[in-house]
């Protein structure tokens, strides 16, 4: 079924490859593994308007604070309009619960192709020249599962290992990232804000999870990523003030 992104992923091979004899002088056996970090960056860079206008509708839910406890006060004993009410207040600010999601499904047919691109030794019949890079002697290709099953050598070891506690790092620094903004007093207007604010606190360590199961270049893809957005985050929201409540 994933020969169907055979094409993008010739695409993106290309694009790898020249990225990686590129830095391959610099990092040497790392060069892959630049080449995809350099690869999130481009990628992430042509998402850029997509996270400005995710921490914007943030800031504006934020603002729409005192007119939700208002309507809050007013519909307390009728959910059903109090529902309603607060699904008009959103909609004639442009704001939604769901304006944050834009940058990250975005990212996914790229994700998608990386997999294809490190999964498959052939490609529309033919050779698969990144499938045998490597990363300091370990193959890209190689999944954590599979290593673990058959006994780590020292190199795998240390490069699973690293991947893995940086996406631990990533993923407690997401999450406390998600706590601070709860803490910032952004009031849930709907059940589905409620669910939305919970996944958001546990939602980062999902990575660490697929990681275990996707090659060590989709891995890499998880971290560069995480880091971005993480990153990215902070910068956006760090100078964020407490919502007035009255």
């Amino acid at each position: 079924m994933l020969s169907v992104l055979d094409t993008p992923a010739r695409a993106v091979s290309e694009l790898v490859l020249a990225l990686s004899s590129a830095a391959e002088p610099l990092a040497g056996d790392a060069a892959t593994g630049v080449a995809i970090l350099l690869v999130v960056v481009l990628v992430r860079l042509l998402l850029l308007p997509l996270s400005l206008r995710a921490a914007r509708a943030g800031r504006d839910r934020l603002a729409l604070r005192p007119a939700e406890l208002r309507l809050r006060e007013r519909f307390r004993r009728d959910p059903v309009r109090l529902r309603r009410e607060l699904a008009a207040l959103h909609r004639s600010h442009g704001t939604s619960p769901f304006a944050g999601l834009g940058a990250s499904l975005a990212q996914l047919p790229f994700f998608m192709v990386l997999y294809r691109l490190f999964s498959s030794p052939t490609l529309h019949g033919g050779a698969n020249a990144l499938f045998t890079h490597t990363l300091l002697g370990v193959p890209l290709s190689d999944r954590w599962l599979a290593a673990a099953g058959s006994g780590m050598l020292p190199a795998e070891l240390l490069v699973f290992g690293a991947v893995f506690v940086l996406l631990l790092l990533v993923a407690w620094w997401s999450s406390r990232l998600a706590q601070r903004q709860a803490t910032l007093g952004e009031s849930p207007s709907s059940e589905a804000e409620v669910v939305m604010a919970r996944v958001a606190r546990v939602l980062p360590y999902g990575t660490v999870a697929v990681a275990a199961f996707v090659p060590l270049a989709a891995g890499l893809y998880l971290l560069f990523s995480g880091a971005w957005t993480t990153t990215e985050r902070w910068l956006l929201n760090r100078d964020r003030p407490l919502p007035a409540t009255a």
